[in-house]
């Protein structure tokens, strides 16, 4: 059943590639997954700063259980004060990736908080509950620390080891589980990293980023993106955020 959370106000809005215009959601209850352009967001229009933010913690909570592929943001009014840093801290705790303020063009803020790889193993960690709630907590876990470990790591092998481990016993629970097995969670962890840095630095050599996330050169980078998640790497460059990349993965696994 659709909670009450989303017919009611604060109103809803969906902001696409490019990210410079939002358009509102008239009704957010019959809005549905295959509404959303892919790469889309999803933002919570809730005016001026608020004291508390208890009332916007449902509405966010729903949206990020129905729309998996969406980051969910909060549009806010402009701030009388300079404490514009501690807005997206406030939001976080709501499970929302950032803050837009009115009277700004959205992308700026967004391309700095939605390509930030500081807290990505917490931020899948929380996502995979979301999306992935049957999974046992052993292989939830074991995903976890894959994301975690991936920056130090080619191999699932040696990575699995390193937290004692053994890579054949990781493929049964994966299996069983029914999700992919460790070495793709380890290659689509990698893939995601490639992605953010191809957003945040879109003006860069593709090879350049290639090689500096572990790849070989830029072909390789490109047969990888399209294998994993069905797009190119200049398909990727116009977006922001992983949780499409993600999302689609898992779809495409049958997820």
């Amino acid at each position: 059943m659709t909670s009450q959370a989303l017919l009611a106000p604060p109103a809803v809005f969906q902001l696409a590639p490019p990210y410079d215009r939002f358009e509102a959601v008239p009704d957010a209850a019959a809005f549905t997954p295959g509404d959303l352009p892919d790469a889309a967001l999803l933002a919570i229009g809730a005016g001026a700063p608020p004291d508390g933010w208890g009332d916007l913690a449902a509405l966010v909570a729903e949206l990020r259980a129905r729309f998996p592929a969406a980051p969910v943001v909060l549009r806010l009014a402009q701030p009388a004060d300079d404490g514009e840093a501690d807005w997206d801290r406030r939001a976080g705790e709501l499970g929302a990736r950032a803050v837009v303020f009115d009277g700004e063009p959205p992308r700026p803020r967004l391309l700095r908080t939605l390509t930030d790889a500081t807290a990505l193993p917490e931020q899948i960690g929380a996502w995979l509950r979301l999306r992935l709630p049957g999974l046992p907590p052993a292989v939830r876990g074991l995903i976890d620390e894959i994301v975690r470990l991936s920056p130090r790591f080619g191999e699932v092998g040696p990575l699995l080891g390193s937290i004692g481990h053994a890579e054949r016993t990781a493929r049964t629970w994966f299996r069983r589980a029914g999700t992919p097995g460790p070495g793709k969670w380890l290659a689509t962890a990698h893939a995601v990293r490639a992605a953010l840095r191809m957003q945040a630095e879109s003006a860069a050599p593709l090879l350049t980023l290639a090689v500096e996330c572990g790849y070989s050169d830029h072909s390789s980078l490109s047969r990888q993106s399209l294998r994993l998640f069905g797009v190119r790497p200049g398909a990727i460059r116009r977006t922001l955020g992983w949780e499409w990349l993600l999302d689609r993965w898992l779809r495409r696994a049958g997820l």
